[in-house]
């Protein structure tokens, strides 16, 4: 008798690795928090605190990047929901009009620090940026 092998796991069927990630999203409509446990090109893998209330189609803002994905929910698991990317923005540049509001609520995600400032609090992160390379023999530079 002939054993029958099983079918592959859906993950090995997939045309394209997904990478696991701790992004930290906003789920549009009702801004609702989330992390993103995994993403493509093509869609990723939400995980929420609580299971919201969502619709068919979904604008996901990746937080710390501000790039907006429009999205088609794909499935729901749990307190997983996958989506399909169909378009993708940048919210530093204009955005259309749908998308103004979740420009301006990003836009206000953290108060702006005028380089003055973050110099006198964080000295080292400014010092080592600003210094220029120097080609391999020269001498350092002098101490300021």
């Amino acid at each position: 008798m002939r054993a029958v092998a099983a079918p592959p796991a859906l993950k090995d069927r997939r045309a394209i690795e997904r990478l696991p990630t701790t992004l930290r999203g906003k789920l549009f409509p009702g801004a609702d928090d989330c992390v993103v446990a995994n993403f493509t090109r093509h869609g990723a893998c939400l995980r929420f605190g609580s299971l919201p209330q969502i619709g068919e189609r979904v604008i996901l803002v990746v937080w710390s990047s501000g790039v907006a994905f429009e999205a088609l929910t794909r499935w729901r698991a749990g307190d997983e929901v996958g989506v399909q990317f169909l378009s993708s923005r940048d919210l530093r540049r204009p955005a259309p009009p749908h998308l103004a509001e979740i420009q301006a609520l990003w836009l206000k995600r953290r108060p702006r620090i005028s380089r003055r400032t973050l110099i006198r609090t964080a000295p080292i992160i400014i010092d080592k940026r600003s210094r220029r390379s120097r080609p391999i023999g020269a001498p350092p530079a002098p101490a300021r």
